[in-house]
């Protein structure tokens, strides 16, 4: 980033210390030093930045080293006012695009230095007129410079105005992406949660869910009812009407169960045309009721799709946590007990979960029955 600039620079602070070694009539030698020293040594220390391990610190110590050498040289001239004025000021100046004030402090301190190591060998001197014409080719180097650098920091702003415009879009574009994942994932969440064709909960959002409604009734010490749900004669419908007539009905017996349920509960399709309702914070009578309730709008909905003399009734069986030791697993047996008990008695009934120790024999006798 500096190298043009001190390039430039350097050979402008060349040109007005020549014509003040002009007017002084200097030694050759010091003519020789000073040539190495603006024209020779910006290239030396541009090869020694670029090539370091750390780039930015070796340009820093360069920096350093030009304030120590600006400070040299004033001592050894005995300090000409624009000159040394001049190149404190853009030693100064490079320091505090680094480093803020700090990099001024710095500046000065390696200028400092650099009289120090002048006065102790050769002795102070204080000669601070130039001419006129080099006061003027002073401020014309100075000017230039300032302007110089002015230019490279507001190509540098524009750079970084655009950078960060790009970064912007690129933020937005990312976030768009994000958005539409996540709207991806949303809908491939829902798609896996749901069935597809009755838009209800599937079994595999029960087998997620329910385990955990169970520990918070657990913990709350509340209970925990199931209704496990068939509709009767199910069959006749797909044989006599069609699969697509027997899709329609599905969906609108779930969407009448669904009308019954409550924000907290859980409606599921089970099987082919069983359902089943997750109930929390219900009891036994609540839950018999409630299963009445969904037999009842289930019998008296008027089907447009299917003839009058073609009844669509549920069956359901009921089951509530019976204390301590109930796990999801025994309370969906319990209800595909009650269940079947009540399609063996005919059908379009509600039966409670059996907790007698001869359920598993009725159960089976219920099976053979309808078999």
């Amino acid at each position: 980033m500096n190298y043009r600039n001190r390039v430039g620079s350097w050979l402008f602070a060349f040109i007005v210390l020549a014509a003040h070694f002009w007017e002084h009539s200097y030694s050759l030698g010091l003519w020789l030093l000073m040539g190495l020293q603006f024209i020779v040594y910006p290239h030396v220390i541009y090869l020694r930045a670029r090539y370091a391990s750390d780039p930015l610190a070796a340009e820093i110590q360069n920096l350093l080293l030009d304030n120590f050498c600006f400070g040299i040289w004033s001592a050894l001239l005995g300090f000409p006012l624009w000159i040394s004025y001049t190149l404190l000021i853009c030693g100064c100046i490079n320091m505090a695009a680094f480093s803020a004030f700090k990099g001024v402090l710095q500046a000065l301190g390696a200028a400092t230095a650099g009289v120090i190591l002048v006065w102790a060998v050769n002795g102070a001197s204080f000669t601070p007129d130039t001419s006129l014409l080099v006061s003027a080719m002073s401020m014309a180097c100075l000017s230039g410079y300032l302007i110089l650098f002015a230019r490279s920091a507001h190509t540098r702003t524009v750079l970084l105005s655009e950078m960060r415009t790009k970064l912007r879009q690129s933020e937005a574009g990312l976030q768009r992406q994000i958005e539409s994942i996540q709207s991806l994932q949303a809908k491939l969440t829902e798609q896996a949660n749901h069935d597809p064709l009755t838009g209800l909960y599937n079994r595999r959002y029960l087998n997620d869910s329910l385990q955990r409604e169970f520990d918070r009734c657990a913990r709350d010490g509340a209970a925990i009812s199931l209704l496990l749900i068939d509709l009767d004669h199910f069959k006749k419908v797909n044989d006599l009407y069609g699969h697509s007539t027997g899709d329609e009905v599905l969906c609108q017996v779930s969407a009448l169960l669904e009308q019954e349920m409550r924000s907290s509960d859980i409606c599921c399709r089970y099987g082919g045309e069983e359902f089943l309702l997750v109930l929390p914070n219900m009891g036994m009578e609540a839950a018999l009721e409630r299963a009445q309730h969904c037999r009842k709008r289930v019998a008296e909905h008027p089907w447009s799709t299917i003839e009058a003399k073609l009844a669509l009734t549920l069956s359901i069986g009921v089951a509530c946590t019976p204390g301590a030791g109930a796990t999801p697993a025994k309370l969906i047996r319990l209800a595909d007990q009650a269940l079947y008990r009540a399609k063996a008695e005919g059908r379009n009934r509600v039966c409670g979960s059996d907790l007698d120790t001869n359920t598993e024999a009725s159960t089976a006798k219920s099976r053979e029955h309808e078999r």
